[in-house]
Formats: structure tokens, C-alpha cells, sequence
């Protein structure tokens, strides 16, 4: 049983996306920007200290860094772009729907992270280093693409469908 307890966050949030994947939720996309900037402060805050306490990246580093952001970014455009997005008739509002593919991406994500760790290649328990900064990057490409692409789909789908003068969303 103890060899099992570290799989059962993932196995949590499995059971939360599945859950997800199958209600809809509303959308603001004047909301969709809040997300990325906290992110954005956030790896600030991490590269600020990673400059000061951490070990230097070389040129291959720095590399790796930048293909992992642009790798992000690439995952953030095809999961924004497997979500599902509709107009309710009643309230006007964007409902989205995480579709299959998305959550598999999500998954997959997760699984390699898992197997990365467990490989013993990185060194994963470290505050600063490769690992981590490339995580870093990874998550905030995934995050800046996926709500530039929403917004963009949800401008679309406004534009589709005009709301009456009352309606806010």
C-alpha cells in the first residue's frame, strides 16, 4: 500500500479532470489575461532568485530552457484549441468543454514529469537548476498560448453570435 501512496495525487487529480472534462464551465475572456500574469510574476520571483541562488546555465542550458518554452507554448495552442467553446442561448455566456484530447495532453504532461523525476537523469529535488527551470518555461508557454488562443477563440465565437445590448460577459 505504501508503494502506491505517492501515485494517488495524480490519481486525484485524474478523477478532477475526468469530472471536468464532462461539465461545462463559463468563460470570461476579459479574465483570460489574470492567469498569465501571475504566472509571470511568479517565474520572475523564481528567476530573480534562481540568478542570485543558483547554479549557472551553460549555452546548451539556456537552450534547453528556451526549446522547453516553445514546447509549451505548442501544448498551450493545442490544448486552447481542443477546448470546446459554445454560446449559451440563454445567458450569452462562453461555456467551455475540456475535450478528450486535452485531457490527454494533460496526462501525458504529467506522466513524463512522473518519469523524468523517477529516471534519475535530473535532478528534480533541487530548488533551482535545469529541471526546474525548464519547468518553469514549460508551464508558462503552456499558460501564455493557451489563453492567447482562448481569447482569440472567444472573440470569435462573440463575433458569431452578437449579444443583445444588455448582456455582459
Amino acid at each position: 500500500m505504501h508503494a502506491l501512496l505517492p501515485y494517488l495525487p495524480i490519481a486525484i487529480a485524474v478523477m478532477i479532470l475526468i469530472r471536468r472534462t464532462q461539465r461545462p464551465r463559463i468563460i470570461r475572456p476579459g479574465r483570460l489575461w489574470i492567469a498569465p500574469v501571475i504566472l509571470f510574476v511568479l517565474v520572475g520571483f523564481y528567476a530573480f532568485n534562481a540568478a542570485q541562488h543558483g547554479p549557472r546555465l551553460s549555452g546548451g542550458d539556456w537552450g534547453v530552457v528556451a526549446g522547453l518554452a516553445a514546447v509549451g507554448v505548442v501544448l498551450g495552442a493545442v490544448r486552447a484549441h481542443s477546448v470546446k467553446l459554445q454560446r449559451h442561448p440563454d445567458t450569452g455566456a462562453i461555456e467551455a468543454r475540456l475535450s478528450a484530447w486535452g485531457l490527454l495532453i494533460i496526462l501525458v504532461w504529467m506522466a513524463g514529469r512522473i518519469l523524468l523525476r523517477q529516471s534519475g537523469l535530473v535532478n528534480a529535488s533541487a530548488p533551482f537548476g535545469l529541471y526546474t527551470d525548464g519547468a518553469m518555461a514549460l508551464a508558462l508557454g503552456v499558460v501564455l498560448a493557451q489563453a492567447v488562443v482562448l481569447t482569440r477563440r472567444c472573440q470569435a465565437v462573440m463575433a458569431e453570435y452578437p449579444q443583445s445590448e444588455g448582456e455582459c460577459v
